[in-house]
């Protein structure tokens, strides 16, 4: 379980995963008949920006596995950072609840990223700030 929610990705990763079971049912032929102004009905509509969403946020998941710790937690935050503009952008122009939906699922990213760079900061004997 602690290699599935490395870095607290484990919400993160279940979004990734709906979306793409999402865009895997209707590429599949399995129609579903979404309601207009939904989010799985605009995911739907434009696949190309569903499929992008969910390699992006498939790749950031990859990258926070990769490296030392520190090289960890500084790819988690700029995977949050990416997704919080990302957010902006997709409540402004295009779904509003899919900004919601990103933002809660990465702030676990963020809180065991910042957590663990406190940790190396002990370590190292430096004093964390205030």
């Amino acid at each position: 379980m602690k290699q599935l929610n490395h870095l607290g990705s484990a919400v993160l990763l279940a979004v990734v995963v709906m979306l793409a079971a999402i865009l895997l049912l209707h590429s599949g032929g399995l129609v579903v008949d979404w309601k207009p102004k939904t989010m799985p009905y605009r995911l739907t509509s434009n696949p190309f920006i569903g499929w992008s969403l969910v390699a992006v946020l498939g790749a950031g998941l990859l990258l926070i596995r990769k490296g030392p710790p520190l090289a960890q937690c500084v790819a988690a935050l700029l995977l949050v950072g990416f997704v919080w503009g990302l957010a902006a952008v997709t409540a402004l122009f295009w779904d509003a609840f899919l900004s919601p939906v990103l933002v809660f699922a990465v702030l676990p990213v963020q809180l065991a990223a910042i957590s663990t760079l406190r940790s190396l900061l002990q370590e190292r004997g430096a004093a964390p700030p205030t």
